[in-house]
């Protein structure tokens, strides 16, 4: 019944499709690069936006568990609460559907059309948004050849009746049918191409639409549970409870259906006249009859999860990226705003752990505080370093040319951060030293040291509102009050200097310190500006 050319036919049409899913992923992912940036910017201010979120990044990740992977990281990072992140996971089961709407269409003429379009715009166009555009096209070609494919594998079995025998069992049983798909779309890790099979098996009448509605319900179950077991390791517990909502979403729908399949069979009949039409409808209406059920839910729902599924009392001990996620290099355009928010965090650190308390032992010789500037100085550089990792990991993907200017701004800005918490801690114990040997520095030279650390430390507050805003207008400020600082500065230092004695040299050097890290703010913000 089976020979080894419908083995490799099936094997290369799932191949094939797989690599085209992939491939337009990245097309779309580059042209919708900066539309998923302002949907997440969104995400605090309308409360739907959030399945209209998981909806696009579905249909730009191509997959429902890559965009369950993501949310779970956003959770953990903070970017979004846990009620958002349910409204995404919800969206993210339409996404799939308007996924398989696309691939139930027989138009494999007019997808090699556009494969062939994709090729010229790819390889003969120089703009960076043709080749987006073509890279899309070709992903998109090469999924349709792939669904040929596996229908062609299929084509020998529509007059074997044991075939029919086996697929028919799954309407008379649907228990049998949810179980089966559950396990197969699990093991292949993609509810899309095992829909992608189960059209071509309808495509070929194999199967009836009284077995597709139980082994669709299944693939929904099926998709969410390498997520599902994946975070019962992770750390968080916000991880456990979006992948366990996820889970329990798709398998509460499929319960409450489950009765009403006869009646739900025959809306679906109604629905197309074509077997293939039917499974790409028996997905949409159900990922709909989640929304319509569990959205207005949400907050109850998550306010159960964080009762049932409390926090672990080693969570936040063991240093860890705030706003970074592991998944994030999947999507690009949300890593980079991840990435903008990671720095602001350092930024803020370094202001409020050491700029801040630096005084303290400038003027006042509080030398017990130094640990603590350390402490902040040694996560400073921790961050530093897993910041390169990421941004090194972000660079082997497929970037717009505006993403890999905007990561390696950022790589700047980490590296200028990273320097500025180094100078402080020079300075802090070059503090300690001189308060030790109890030397004196005039009172003028005091409160001109004083001026300087205000103007200096304003200007790194001003930076750190031009983190949060992006306001040009701010960058402006930044460089021309660096201006005032250049002017104090040389004011110190000619004052020090006509009076070379082992008194003024700390504090001349303390002041070199601080002019210094007046530089690293202002070739920040230029790098912002740019």
């Amino acid at each position: 019944m089976f020979s080894i050319t419908m083995v490799m036919q099936f094997l290369g049409g799932l191949g094939l499709f797989l690599y085209g899913v992939n491939v337009t992923s990245e097309g779309l992912q580059k042209i919708a690069a900066k539309k998923l940036k302002n949907i997440l910017a969104s995400l605090t201010r309308k409360p739907w936006a959030a399945t209209l979120f998981g909806i696009v990044m579905t249909v730009a990740l191509q997959s429902s568990t890559a965009t369950t992977v993501m949310i779970v990281e956003f959770v953990n990072s903070g970017l979004m609460t846990l009620t958002q992140a349910l409204g995404v996971v919800l969206g993210s089961a339409v996404g799939t559907s308007i996924v398989i709407q696309l691939i139930s269409f027989p138009i494999l003429d007019f997808a090699l059309l556009l494969l062939f379009i994709g090729f010229i715009m790819f390889f003969l166009v120089r703009t960076m948004l043709a080749k987006s555009i073509g890279q899309a096209l070709i992903g998109f070609g090469c999924i349709f050849v792939g669904m040929s494919l596996l229908s062609g594998a299929f084509s020998p079995l529509k007059s074997s009746p044991d075939v029919d025998a086996f697929l028919s069992q799954f309407g008379t049983n649907p228990i049998l049918g949810i179980a089966i798909s559950m396990v197969v779309t699990a093991l292949l890790q993609s509810s899309a191409a095992f829909l992608a099979i189960l059209i071509s098996l309808s495509t070929h009448g194999l199967l009836s639409v009284e077995s597709v509605i139980p082994l669709v319900m299944g693939a929904h179950i099926g998709g969410t549970l390498t997520t599902l077991f994946s975070s019962l390791s992770a750390e968080r517990a916000d991880a456990v409870r979006v992948a366990a909502a996820n889970t329990l979403y798709r398998l509460a729908a499929a319960l409450i259906l489950l009765p009403f399949f006869p009646y739900f069979t025959r809306f679906i009949e109604w629905s197309a006249a074509d077997l293939p039409r039917q499974v790409a409808n028996t997905h949409l209406f159900s990922a709909v009859l989640m929304v319509i059920l569990f959205l207005p839910l949400n907050k109850i729902l998550s306010k159960c999860l964080i009762k049932l599924i409390p926090q672990r009392r080693d969570e936040g001990k063991k240093p860890r990226l705030i706003y970074i996620t592991k998944a994030a290099p999947e999507l690009p355009a949300v890593a980079l705003t991840q990435a903008r928010q990671e720095i602001r965090w350092v930024a803020n650190k370094i202001l409020e752990n050491m700029v801040q308390i630096l005084p303290r032992i400038i003027f006042y010789g509080d030398t017990k505080i130094l640990q603590e500037l350390e402490r902040t100085e040694r996560e400073v550089d921790w961050h530093y370093q897993e910041l390169s990792k990421f941004f090194t990991e972000l660079f082997r993907r497929n970037m717009t040319r505006e993403q890999i200017v905007e990561s390696h701004s950022y790589q700047l800005i980490i590296k200028e951060l990273e320097y500025i918490a180094d100078s402080l801690i020079v300075m802090a114990r070059l503090g300690t030293r001189i308060h030790a040997a109890q030397i004196m520095a005039e009172e003028t030279d005091q409160e001109k040291a004083g001026e300087l650390y205000i103007a200096v430390s304003s200007n790194f507050l001003t930076l750190l509102r031009y983190l949060e805003r992006g306001d040009q207008a701010l960058a402006l400020l930044i460089i021309e009050a660096h201006q005032g600082i250049i002017e104090i500065y040389n004011q110190v230092q000619n004052s020090l200097t006509c009076r070379i004695s082992k008194d003024d040299q700390g504090m001349q050097e303390l002041n070199s310190w601080l002019y210094k890290i007046g530089e690293h703010i202002v070739r920040i913000a230029k790098i912002l500006q740019d």
